[in-house]
Formats: C-alpha cells, structure tokens, sequence
C-alpha cells in the first residue's frame, strides 16, 4: 500500500524534486523496487522516469504546464465578482432581491463580457464562497461560527440587509 506523501494536494515542485531524487538514487545503484518502496510510487513510475531521463536527461524529469484551456474569465475579474454580488440585485438593475444563476450569468457578460451558462455558474459559484440556499445564491458562512438560528426558522436572502 504506497504511503501518504506528506502533502494533500498535488504540489509540481514537490513531486519534480522526488523524481530527481529517484534518478541520484538510480545512479547511485539502488533498486528500482527499493526506490519505489521508500517513495510510496510503484515500480513502473520509477522505471518511466528513468526512461524519460535516459532519453531527455534531466529536463525529462521537469514538471510540465498545466494542461486544458484557459479560464474565460481572469483570475483577477473573478476575484471581484463576489463584491460585486455583495451588492445586491438590485444595485445592477433587477427587480427583486433574489440571485438566480442566470441573473449571475447576465451580470458577469455585462461587467466582464464573458458569457457563461446558468449551469456553468453554478459551478463556478461555490469556488468563490457562495452557496445555494431556497432558490437564492448566498455568501457562504464560516465554518468556525455556529447558527443563532432555531431549527424552525427560515431566511431568505434580501439584498440591503
């Protein structure tokens, strides 16, 4: 069973440093099953990176580029998205108080110009700390803070509150 790593998400740097580490290991005449053990990685990833190191020295062991497309909208426009939700509906010209995914959708093209489906948003929404409660998009709460709220009660939530 390989063992935890020592880190929860995938970091590039960490696991480009283990796979030098391996090949000095590899060079220094130790066993492939060896190296693999102490790693927590099978033995097949140990021989892949010492082909890749063999074939392109050590910029076959380099980390690559994230892989995929480019986000539409910029890090730095989705970073203002939640102020501006903080505002309201209303402050962007709805009639009711109330955040639905299509009318996040109409106000992310209309400030940023980049068109997403009301599915797409809300998807996109709980990467941002917003949370679908009774038909309306919500800010998330923290987790640290418990609900002053009775089990009986129910709020929607109203733009100006």
């Amino acid at each position: 069973m390989p063992r935890h790593l020592g880190y929860e998400r995938r970091d590039a740097a960490k696991l480009e440093t283990r796979r030098i580490a391996a090949m000095a290991r590899l060079q220094r005449g130790e066993s492939t099953s060896t190296i693999a053990r102490s790693l927590g990685v099978s033995i097949q990833s140990v021989q892949r990176w010492a082909r890749c190191y063999r074939l392109h020295g050590s910029e076959g062991l380099r980390r690559l580029p994230k892989s995929g497309p480019h986000p539409k909208l910029a890090r730095n426009k989705l970073a203002r998205l939640p102020s501006l939700l903080a505002l309201g509906p209303s402050a962007h010209g709805f009639d009711t108080p109330v955040w639905t995914s299509e009318r996040i959708a109409c106000l992310i093209w209309s400030r940023f110009r980049v068109r997403y489906s009301p599915d797409y948003v809300k998807r996109l929404l709980p990467t941002i700390g917003w949370r679908w409660h009774e038909h309306t998009w919500l800010p998330s709460k923290p987790k640290n803070i418990k609900s002053q709220r009775s089990a009986g009660e129910h709020t929607v939530f109203q733009a100006g509150r």
